[in-house]
């Protein structure tokens, strides 16, 4: 790639993580203004001068997203390019976070390879498609989605209101410019188990729900061995069923009557996840414990796109010119909003930069991945 494209990867997405755009995880928000609106009114600029549609997508009073629509031949279905603006806090490096440097090749800051480096790539890749002014062969949309660190409204917001066949999907994530084409489904809930309250000096008139509680967890880990020997994939691990949060008992010396813990089952593609969850319950209800259980604070499918389909074949043959080795696709254990796509529609993951960095203190993205995902991406959009 060219010194000036070099450059430019290193001012737009140095640009991108510069812009402030942390989502607040449900905590109390103080803005004045939706979490995405600095990198939404920046790519509003950037695209101005080409004419293309822009659309504001609201999303959530907090949340929204920008679309972006560059008409192709084929005006009867699109290919959908997708990227989120939000980033997770950075409150334990806050005071270099949103200060891009570079050393070694690498752009440090929030957001770098989470997912500002995927959507700096993409846009740069539809900025070429603008500027050669050649029609692509299929209606790009590309979608700079909002809040797909906590609730994912952004995406869901687009599917809602998406009327035009989607005839494939690219969703921008940190996969090391690999075709992911596996994902696991995400089911998160709470399950309370309810005891008694006595006195501590008569704890024996009590129902410890804590104790209780030690035995549903005990079941859970055991049912999750049992599903990781019956359900496995070459691409990634197994089926689990961690237990995240515990919180229980009101006094130092009273009898807990009361426990919730919080519950987060990642289920592989092929299970079915009514099954799943069924299955689960019905088991933990063989304990004979007052238990019950919250509505899902999340309860999506995993994804899982035959290695056939041409648009992995041709993901495959792309990125493995590309990277300049033999490339195969790969599965994943964390999920993303490609899980909204109709299982019918083909979809990938694919994007610069390792999950390792996600999240991470002094989080960072190889300049070199930002500007060969660049070209992968602009050969999809060219229909290649």
């Amino acid at each position: 790639m060219s010194r000036v494209q070099s450059d430019r990867v290193i001012q737009l997405l140095s640009d991108l993580i510069a812009l402030r755009t942390v989502n607040p995880m449900g905590r109390p928000y103080s803005g004045t203004s939706p979490v995405e609106r600095p990198v939404i009114e920046y790519l509003e600029r950037l695209f101005a001068p080409y004419s293309v549609a822009m659309v504001r997508q609201t999303s959530s009073p907090i949340h929204e997203s920008l679309l972006i629509t560059v008409p192709g031949r084929d005006s009867l279905a699109g290919c959908l390019f997708e990227s989120h603006i939000d980033t997770v806090p950075a409150d334990d490096w806050a005071d270099r976070a949103f200060s891009p440097r570079i050393d070694a090749g690498k752009i440090y800051g929030r957001g770098a390879c989470d997912d500002k480096g995927s959507l700096a790539a993409m846009v740069l890749a539809l900025l070429q498609i603008l500027e050669s002014k050649e029609p692509p062969p299929q209606t790009i949309w590309l979608l700079a989605a909002g809040d797909e660190e906590h609730a994912q409204t952004g995406i869901r917001h687009f599917m809602a209101n998406q009327h035009i066949p989607i005839s494939r999907a690219i969703i921008g994530e940190p996969t090391g410019c690999i075709p992911v084409i596996q994902q696991k489904g995400v089911i998160r809930w709470d399950i309370t188990v309810q005891g008694r309250s006595a006195h501590t000096s008569q704890a024996e008139q009590g129902n410890n729900a804590i104790l209780s509680m030690l035995r549903v967890i005990q079941e859970l880990t055991e049912h999750e061995e049992e599903l990781r020997r019956r359900y496995t994939s070459p691409l990634m691990t197994g089926p689990s069923l961690t237990v995240t949060m515990i919180q229980g008992g009101r006094t130092r010396n009273m009898v807990p009557d009361e426990c919730t813990v919080a519950v987060d089952f990642r289920i592989l593609p092929q299970m079915d996840r009514q099954q799943a969850i069924a299955d689960v319950r019905q088991r933990l209800s063989q304990l004979e414990i007052s238990l019950s259980h919250s509505d899902f604070q999340v309860n999506v499918p995993g994804i899982q796109t035959s290695p056939d389909a041409p648009l992995v074949q041709s993901a495959v043959q792309i990125c493995s010119s590309i990277l300049g080795r033999n490339v195969q696709p790969a599965g994943v254990p964390y999920g993303s909003d490609a899980c909204y796509l109709p299982a019918a529609t083909p979809t990938i993951v694919l994007g610069p930069g390792s999950i390792d960095q996600a999240h991470a203190v002094d989080e960072y993205v190889e300049l070199e991945q930002v500007m060969a995902a660049t070209e992968v991406y602009l050969r999809l959009m060219r229909g290649e």
